[in-house]
């Protein structure tokens, strides 16, 4: 070895030396400013290790210098130390038992290796909404359903309500010879007067004991409050889990967003799907990334061209969107007039009907409102053709329609009902509270038996369009060799459409379950089939979607959308709490006196007038209150939005330093490669 190889070498090794005793020296400086009575000591200590800037075998020697095994010595005999140190491997275990215990796991993978991690998307979203429901359904079960079979034949009628209660009871008519069947489709006559429907509930119960003494009401367990307060506890348990899920989804697709600059590079060198395994996949892959790159470039060619528009054409362009978006509000408003109608005419004239057309008239508005929504998105989809909107933009402004007619249907199906179960004081029954007009008893019950039938058509509907639109579709192309009907036959899965159907199912759930408390577990029965049927479908009749789809960002939007369906969900249920009296020959709120309604059940289960509680719940309802309040979500959405924008500049000003550090560097190899070709003089 030379002299100069030698120094260099000691040099070297003189420089590790002296990292060695910087870090080492750094980490000590650190070690001894942690609390060593502290349970997570150990944690701390191997976190400062692990971040210390050495090599390996710097970071090993660290280790056996500060030994975790010296620290545990003084903290073996502190229970703390004891459980913090076993907390990490219970968590790797339970987290490994869940894995394994996730439901549809297998199923899951099948279908994002041959259709990629797009359309799993919705499979998770539709798990996750299932899992919602019987979460939901326990609740209900627990709270409501099995006090009231265990306290229902406790109950017996007060004074007040006893003569209303038996005429609503001999208004139901009889089980009679094929009937019975008629009656379980509706959810009338014999059905009206089980747990399926909230008219069943009681009061109260009373003792047999106690009968002969004073009749002495004993209410140990508050059905009307439970049942009131199980539904508020599971819309904003249902919300909390919205809000922590979109949180999550959120920061996953901001960890993982293009830039907006290197776009095409980022596409081209790291956007394959690896957990693809069909070679037909594959080769569609390759198709889909050509024709993002495609639809990116045309994009840039639609901008360029959108720039360099003249005048005239801006306002011709203006003029068809404006005229367009008419068209779009006068389509809305006949579907609503339709179905407005047609429900005021079901409601009025069910009983006047022959008996075999009880159960056509009363399918009436579900059929209409389900026809409207299977044909008026395809309408939307035409009239966006000619918008000439940017593709991602056309799709949002479509996808907005169709969740606004679909939230918008049931809305006025269930306002549509509001003139017959709230009339005029002239037209309504004073002593049992009901309109004589239409000859509703208990409007609670007429609500949940509407949605009740409008979540069996858009179930039945859903099962036909599977086994009659995609099998037989399927079946003719088989059968028929013909380019039209092999192109025909040619079935893409639409996972947008398939999300707001489910969607659209879950808003049912939500208005209807204070009504029909049985339509939660209903909704877990309908999720754990449509996972099925859709699963058998899109593997025997449907080929991936050639047009891609984001899948980071649809997590995101699936519960957006669920999230503003929850939000209009809660509209109709909470105008009905504190605005319609309840019925006096049903549901659970039929002893409140007159002008009270069923959020005064609140009131005066809990004596707010005299509690503390009172107290507090009345300084909750005041203006001032609720101006403060207002006011102070105001000033921290400003804060969080103001925050938001700063750090989104910074991010802007971190990306063009990356960008200048890309040229930079660019600009160096040049020169480098450039002197390299330079022949040398001698």
């Amino acid at each position: 070895m030379s002299n100069s190889d030698k120094t260099k070498s000691d040099r070297l090794a003189a420089m590790r030396l002296y990292q060695m005793r910087h870090a080492k020296a750094a980490a000590g400086y650190q070690i001894k400013q942690i609390d060593r009575d502290a349970f997570n000591a150990v944690q701390q200590i191997d976190e400062i290790i692990r971040d210390t800037p050495t090599s390996i075998g710097g970071k090993r020697y660290l280790k056996l210098q500060y030994s975790t095994q010296q620290l545990a010595s003084l903290h073996q005999n502190q229970p703390l130390y004891r459980i913090s140190a076993k907390l990490p491997r219970l968590r790797s275990v339970l987290r490994d038992v869940t894995v394994d215990f996730e439901p549809w796991r297998s199923s899951l993978k099948l279908i994002e290796g041959r259709f990629g991690t797009a359309v799993v998307t919705y499979f998770v979203f539709l798990r996750w909404l299932l899992l919602l429901n019987i979460c939901i359904s326990v609740l209900v079960i627990c709270w409501i359903v099995v006090p009231q079979i265990i306290l229902g034949p406790h109950y017996l009628p007060s004074n007040a309500t006893e003569s209303c209660e038996k005429d609503y009871i001999n208004s139901i008519d009889s089980c009679q010879a094929g009937q019975c069947l008629v009656d379980m489709l509706e959810g009338s006559g014999w059905m009206e007067q089980t747990i399926l429907f909230q008219g069943v509930y009681v009061p109260y119960y009373v003792r047999y004991e106690n009968l002969v003494e004073d009749q002495e009401i004993s209410n140990a367990y508050n059905l009307p409050l439970a049942y009131l307060l199980t539904f508020v506890a599971i819309f904003i348990f249902s919300l909390l889990l919205m809000v922590a899920y979109t949180g999550t989804a959120i920061e996953q697709n901001f960890a993982n967003s293009e830039d907006a600059y290197p776009i095409y590079s980022n596409k081209i060198f790291s956007g394959w799907d690896y957990r693809l395994t069909n070679v037909n996949t594959v080769l569609l892959k390759k198709e889909s990334t050509h024709f993002e790159l495609k639809s990116d470039l045309n994009e840039e060619r639609r901008s360029i061209r959108r720039r360099n528009m003249t005048p005239s054409e801006r306002l011709t362009l203006y003029a068809i969107r404006l005229i367009l978006n008419l068209a779009v509000f006068v389509i809305l408003g006949i579907a609503f007039g339709i179905i407005f109608y047609v429900t005021s005419f079901s409601t009025r004239y069910t009983a006047r009907g022959a008996f075999s057309l009880h159960l056509v008239i009363s399918y009436l508005p579900s059929i209409t409102i389900t026809v409207i929504n299977a044909i008026i998105p395809s309408l939307f989809n035409v009239i966006a053709n000619y918008e000439r909107y940017n593709p991602d933009l056309s799709i949002g402004i479509t996808l907005l329609r169709t969740v606004f007619l679909k939230l918008a249907s049931i809305l006025v199906l269930f306002f549509a009902l509001y003139p017959e179960v709230n009339c005029k004081d002239f037209e309504r029954n004073q002593d049992c509270r009901f309109c004589e007009t239409s000859e509703i008893w208990c409007w609670e019950t007429a609500i949940g038996q509407a949605l009740y039938r409008l979540f069996l058509t858009d179930f039945a509907s859903t099962i036909l369009k599977v086994f009659v639109l995609e099998y037989l579709r399927r079946l003719i192309t088989r059968c028929v060799n013909t380019p039209f009907v092999q192109n025909l036959g040619r079935m893409e899965f639409q996972i947008l459409q398939n999300v707001l159907a489910i969607v659209y199912s879950q808003a049912l759930c939500w208005i209807g379950m204070f009504y029909c408390p049985f339509l939660p577990l209903m909704t877990v029965v309908k999720l754990f089939v449509v996972f099925y049927l859709t699963k058998m479908s899109l593997l025997a009749n449907m080929e991936p979607a050639r047009k891609p789809f984001k899948a980071s960002r649809a997590g995101i939007f699936f519960m957006a959308t669920l999230i503003v369906t929850f939000l209009v969900s809660i509209i109709p249920v909470g105008y009905t709490i504190v605005s319609i009296e309840p019925s006096r020959s049903c549901s659970p709120f039929r002893i409140q006196e007159d002008g009270n309604y069923i959020w005064n059940e609140l009131e005066q289960s809990l004596d707010m007038s005299e509690s503390f509680i009172g107290e507090i719940l009345d300084l909750i309802g005041s203006p001032l209150f609720c101006i403060a309040f207002i006011t102070s979500l105001g000033l921290i959405l400003y804060y969080y939005i103001a925050a938001g924008f700063a750090q989104l500049g910074i991010i802007k000003t971190l990306r063009k330093q990356l960008l200048s550090e890309g040229k930079d560097k660019r600009f160096l190899a040049r020169r480098i490669e450039r002197q390299s070709t330079v022949p040398v003089m001698h």
